[in-house]
């Protein structure tokens, strides 16, 4: 049989309007409403060992870019212990970085800047709980808390197996026994030349555990300060003390003739801290997979967005890389 394309036209018409009529007679899908009010994003770590640097900008419209970030310099940062007031935070601004517009640069110079930091002058201390309220015009007022952990943990001992100069690999026998499998962990590593304070992080690339991710008790972190292993308490027990862990760095650090040294530091972090960043690097390494589902990144800031999370840490000496 054979029809004609006035006939083929009206054949689909009438199937569109009957499946259009088919969804209108059933019940509506539930449509999640994004919140796009404005709000105050807050950052930053707490502890004894570090200067308390917390970081205060706004949201980020999903219509925008990274420009959009917004230091905000005239917000009101209150550092509280308990019922306590201990200080209100300074402003320290930020370097500022150039597009090539310099009329709109000077009109909005805010969202051509680095991240600028409220400082504080107040040192902490372990086992004992902080919290933040930050109040800035035109934004909802924002409070969070975490706790310092009691104990900062001892800097487990390790022994150099081998250095591979060429690809920047130096392999490690870490040994993990003192740790207490109550606590959440994070180990990292640092190189120097020898007798300089050219400090550089290096990156934990494998262990003998396999892999590092969350299954096996870390999570391999790439580039800046979060690089390194989180332990997880959940699943510490059930794995070897005695770690092989191999590093690596840029050849181009390993010069000849040049002596280099080794550091380790174990920071004993709060679950905010560990559960932020173990959500930051799945999304990161998985968020462009379409059939993964969709990571969340954990927020504590109550009316706002953010972290604020708490470690101690302790720091071994510097061995030599030979």
């Amino acid at each position: 049989m054979e029809y004609s394309s006035k006939g083929i036209r009206n054949l689909a018409a009438l199937g569109l309007l009957y499946a259009t009529c088919s969804c209108l007679s059933e019940s509506p899908s539930p449509i999640e409403i994004i919140d796009s009010q404005k709000k105050l994003v807050v950052n930053g770590h707490i502890s004894p060992d570090v200067p308390l640097l917390i970081s205060v900008t706004n949201n980020i419209p999903f219509t925008t870019t990274m420009l959009a970030l917004q230091n905000i310099p005239d917000a009101r940062v209150d550092l509280w212990e308990g019922d306590r007031k201990l200080e209100e935070g300074t402003f320290q601004p930020s370097e500022t970085f150039t597009v090539g517009f310099p009329d709109i640069e000077k009109k909005y110079p805010n969202y051509y800047a680095f991240r600028a930091f409220y400082a504080f002058e107040s040192v902490p201390e372990a086992g004992k709980s902080y919290s933040l309220k930050v109040n800035a015009p035109g934004y909802p007022a924002v409070e969070t808390t975490d706790r310092i952990p009691e104990n900062a943990a001892e800097v487990p001992t390790f022994r150099i197996l081998s250095i591979n100069r060429a690809n920047g690999l130096i392999t490690l026998e870490v040994d993990l026994e003192l740790l207490d499998e109550k606590n959440y962990f994070h180990l990292l590593f640092f190189v120097r030349t020898k007798g300089f304070d050219d400090v550089q992080q290096v990156k934990v690339v494998l262990d003998n555990e396999g892999l590092l991710n969350v299954d096996n008790n870390g999570v391999a972190f790439e580039g800046g300060l979060n690089s390194g292993i989180m332990f997880n308490p959940n699943v510490f027990g059930s794995k070897s003390n005695k770690r092989i862990i191999v590093l690596e760095y840029d050849g181009i650090i390993f010069l000849p003739d040049t002596q280099y040294e080794l550091s380790a530091e174990m920071r004993t972090i709060s679950k905010s801290y560990y559960d932020y960043y173990v959500a930051a690097i799945q999304q990161r390494f998985y968020g462009d997979y379409p059939f993964v589902t969709s990571i969340l990144i954990p927020n504590n800031v109550q009316g706002g967005l953010g972290n604020f999370s708490a470690f101690t840490s302790r720091k071994s000496v510097w061995v030599d890389l030979r």
